[in-house]
């Protein structure tokens, strides 16, 4: 499950910024965009898997969705694609099951540690 995977290297990259700034409060939230190929659930359950012993442990996850479409050109289908309709970087078209490349943003993209009190 590459979602796991994903998640994991949002922990390291938010715990790494919070390492370098030690004197900061506490992060009460963490946002971010994700692809609606990622289902949610499954987003939100490995966040909080993997921020149990991190400094970002009792954080909320803030997630904004973003489709990810598909323009088939064999069948003319225009829309957004679900979790089942991607393998890797290839779509499947969930009309007629042509297959074509992926050229999507990142999956899941930082946007704001949210840090609540005084930073002194």
């Amino acid at each position: 499950m590459h979602e796991v995977s994903l998640i994991a290297e949002l922990v390291d990259l938010c715990v790494r910024q919070i390492d370098e700034n030690r004197r900061t409060p506490p992060i009460t939230a963490v946002r971010v965009r994700y692809a609606t190929t990622i289902p949610a659930d499954v987003l939100h359950q490995s966040f909080e898997m993997l921020t149990k012993d991190t400094p970002l442990a009792g954080a909320h996850l803030e997630a904004q969705p973003f489709d990810v479409l598909l323009d088939c050109q064999q069948c003319d289908f225009h829309g957004p694609l679900e979790h089942d309709d991607v393998i890797g970087s290839v779509a499947v078209c969930p009309a007629c099951g042509d297959i074509s490349a992926l050229r999507h943003p990142a999956e899941l993209e930082l946007l704001e540690l949210v840090r609540t009190g005084p930073t002194g």
